[in-house]
């Protein structure tokens, strides 16, 4: 049977990759987007790849979330892999205590409460189906060349959920295996196409991505550093 992944902001940069990959090792990919035509712009791209079925969904509004869930649940209940890519940086330079209370829920709703809420909703598919839940992270410890104060915090919630998540899976035996990849620094939009030695092409990070889903290793409650270590906290 062909294994369905939804990768939500899907229809560009890592997560347009990450469909492409995807489709590349034979899953049939529901692309998530909250722009319809841009959703469909994308998956008539990644049709030359293989299956791809355009999903509305836009993490940041809870109705829609329930909306996208509704229709996977009615017309793919074989979903095996979510991928949370989706998310939005805040102001990556600015301090801190600068920020207003709505910039920091809006970032926090998306690079989340969303994510929250979405996992919770296909749950019982994936558990149904032995699936995987992969967050896609960054680093939440502050550093002097990234204190990305919105960033950062919206993303810690994201880890703990990981780790929590994952203890309790074991714990309860639920056969669903979630982890956290933090790919490094990559070029997109979020960081206006960033340039350096040490940043990755989408298409890199992508590879990356996948890579530790397709490895055969048990990574349940991992978050993993783009070499392979493993955040510990």
């Amino acid at each position: 049977m062909t294994k369905t992944a939804l990768v939500t902001g899907a229809n560009k940069g890592i997560g347009y990759e990450i469909s492409k990959h995807l489709l590349e090792e034979g899953f049939r990919v529901l692309v998530g987007a909250r722009d319809q035509e841009r959703g469909e712009i994308a998956v008539s791209s990644l049709r030359a790849f293989g299956d791809a079925h355009l999903v509305s969904l836009d993490v940041a509004d809870l109705n829609s979330i329930d909306c996208a869930v509704t229709t996977i649940k009615n017309n793919y209940p074989e979903l095996s892999l979510l991928v949370n890519n989706a998310g939005i940086p805040g102001d990556m330079h600015q301090a801190g205590w600068e920020f207003s209370v709505e910039d920091l829920q809006a970032t926090h709703q998306v690079n989340f409460i969303g994510p929250f809420a979405l996992s919770k909703g296909l749950l019982p598919l994936l558990t149904a189906n032995k699936g995987t839940i992969q967050n896609i992270s960054i680093p939440i410890e502050p550093l002097p060349y990234f204190n990305a104060f919105a960033y950062a915090t919206s993303k810690a919630p994201l880890n703990v959920m990981t780790k929590s998540w994952g203890m309790s899976f074991e714990k309860e035996n639920i056969p669903v295996e979630i982890f956290a990849v933090m790919p490094g620094a990559v070029s997109t939009d979020l960081n206006g196409r960033m340039t350096g030695d040490f940043v990755k092409t989408s298409a890199q990070a992508a590879e990356l991505i996948v890579n530790f889903v397709l490895d055969d290793e048990n990574h349940n409650g991992q978050v993993i550093n783009y070499d392979g270590t493993l955040a510990v906290y």
